[in-house]
């Protein structure tokens, strides 16, 4: 689903294996590292806490650096590190990013993927040991706690990447039954309705959307005033004033693309506010309405350009062949289509006919 609050299958690692969990970088927060980063060397583990896994009742203190530390900024405030780190170095992070998130399961796994990210790639022999000593050393109220939320991710992950393929054959439905099935055997059912809540609500609201707009009985604006009614009650706002970011997945879009055969039998003039009603009800600011307009007047021309094109291109297709054919149709791309012509030929010359497609109105 579209909205940017979800816990996505990144966050989880969902399709990755323990074994092929191969990380790049310290990832605090949700970004991805970058292909090219180097692999961080490993935590210098000169505490016994990190040889015996021994805890620490006192949290560490960030310490002077032993070599540089390099901060870059990614998306969604995410923090890529690189140096040399002593384990009182990591530990000092791990409570500076994550010591604040911790009283929710999803700022739990934030925090497991992270460190799982950066040990396995630094430590790859013992990183479970050093987990272990980390985690005390910086949280040691909670440490057994993420431990064993660590160990479930890590029996999820297995479970999953061993039936990934066979889980997405099913249908939404079973798919979601077996996986929250198997969730809940493995995290219990409180943690993983937790850590999966936003998956459950974008799931049940798209069994709803269907429910709503396969309801043609009723009129566009009856659905739509259900559906709106929903959303905001479903979703917060920031949430659906993110869909300006996503607009090709948002909830207007969806509803406008189930909703084509009413848009087609309006007049322009109708079909124009009605499309901006929707935009505007289902979370558009008024400047993105105004924006998309302006845009959907320019899809208007070209199609306007399209229809008379194809229409000049079945006339010249029936009276003339050979050179003098190609030589028609290409002045008539170009005349009709402008910028469009060369692309418009190579899609024809390989049996695509876009202008022949029926159009989506507001979509495309």
């Amino acid at each position: 689903m579209p909205l940017k609050n979800h816990l996505t299958l990144k966050t989880l690692c969902l399709t990755l294996s323990v074994a092929a969990l191969v990380p790049l970088v310290y990832r605090l927060g949700y970004a991805t590292p970058d292909a090219t980063t180097t692999s961080p060397p490993p935590v210098q583990t000169g505490a016994t806490a990190s040889a015996s896994g021994a805890s620490s009742s006192e949290p560490a203190t960030e310490p002077t650096p032993s070599a540089p530390v390099d901060y870059q900024p990614l998306l969604e405030g995410a923090t890529l590190m690189t140096g040399t780190l002593s384990f009182e170095q990591v530990v000092a992070l791990m409570q500076q990013h994550h010591g604040d998130s911790l009283d929710s399961r999803l700022g739990q796994i934030d925090l497991i993927t992270a460190l799982l990210d950066y040990l396995r790639q630094s430590q790859p022999e013992d990183w479970r040991l050093v987990m272990q000593g980390l985690l005390e050393a910086a949280f040691p109220a909670r440490a057994a706690e993420l431990m064993q939320l660590a160990e479930n991710h890590l029996e999820y992950q297995a479970w999953y990447a061993a039936g990934a393929a066979d889980i997405r054959q099913l249908d939404p439905d079973t798919r979601m039954e077996v996986l929250m099935e198997h969730r809940a055997a493995i995290f219990g059912k409180e943690v993983a309705e937790e850590l999966w809540q936003h998956q459950i609500r974008d799931y049940q609201m798209a069994k709803a959307m269907d429910r709503i707009t396969a309801d043609t009985d009723r009129p566009l604006n009856a659905r739509l005033e259900e559906l709106t009614e929903l959303v905001r009650d479903t979703y917060p706002q920031a949430a659906i004033d993110n869909q300006s970011m996503a607009m090709g997945d948002s909830f207007a879009n969806k509803f406008m693309a189930a909703s084509q055969a009413d848009l087609r039998a309006m007049p322009v003039h109708q079909r124009r506010e009605t499309i901006a009603n929707i935009r505007r009800s289902l979370g558009y600011s008024e400047r993105a309405v105004e924006n998309l307009a302006r845009l959907d007047r320019k899809r208007d021309q070209r199609w306007q350009a399209g229809d008379q094109y194809m229409a000049q291109r079945q006339e010249i297709t029936a009276n003339y062949e050979g050179e003098e054919r190609e030589r028609r149709l290409a002045e008539a791309r170009r005349t009709l289509l402008g910028a469009e012509a060369d692309s418009i030929r190579k899609e024809e010359e390989a049996g695509y006919f876009r202008y022949q497609q029926e159009r989506s109105y507001g979509i495309h």
